[in-house]
């Protein structure tokens, strides 16, 4: 008996072992992609931790930071994305910016990352509306939102825009869905500070 508990004990050790080296790898990996100017230290907000432990815990609500330009919301998504991982979650996460958006959605339709960015666990749009909003990208934008929705997968948008209001109402209904967080981002753009 005491031969089988010792087995376990050293499987259970040598998984934990691999899986904080899977975990260590994951993180070298996602700090390497992260551009220097957001690898600036710093506290996240109260309510984006909040998101935080609530997606660990299980939630599927999706998040909103919005306001005005240089106030941290790019790089709150970038932090989310690293306490994640330092958290011990292994999903795939893409953090794509509304021009990397707006290029998949134009023709060509790049199909092979829209549906990369519809199916991934976690999505961060990251400046919805720092380019004009067209027909083509607002209806691309729409059926990635919907498709997370209907298959309970929470998205993460970060923009300047006053509301989600240009992205339509069912969007906007679909997206708060699942008690979705909203948080305000003010005061003055840093970049003109620093």
């Amino acid at each position: 008996m005491t031969n089988a508990a010792d087995r376990r004990a050293r499987y259970d050790a040598e998984r934990a072992a691999a899986r904080a080296e899977i975990r260590t790898q994951t993180l070298d990996r996602y700090l390497a992609r992260r551009p220097r100017a957001f690898a600036v230290g710093g506290e996240v907000r109260p309510e984006v931790d909040q998101w935080i432990s609530g997606f660990l815990a299980g939630s599927r609500a999706s998040l909103l930071l919005l306001g005005e330009p240089g106030t941290g919301k790019t790089w709150h998504l970038w932090k989310i994305g690293e306490l994640l991982i330092r958290r011990g979650w292994f999903g795939r996460y893409y953090l794509v910016s509304d021009f990397e958006f707006k290029a998949a959605a134009d023709r060509p339709v790049d199909l092979d990352k829209l549906q990369a960015w519809r199916d991934a666990d976690l999505l961060a749009l990251d400046d919805l509306g720092a380019t004009q909003l067209y027909p083509w990208t607002v209806d691309a934008i729409a059926q990635v939102i919907d498709i997370r929705w209907q298959n309970q997968l929470p998205t993460l948008i970060s923009t300047n825009l006053p509301t989600l209001e240009p992205l339509g109402a069912r969007t906007q209904s679909r997206f708060a869905d699942g008690g979705s967080m909203f948080v305000p981002f003010t005061g003055a753009d840093f970049r003109k500070n620093a």
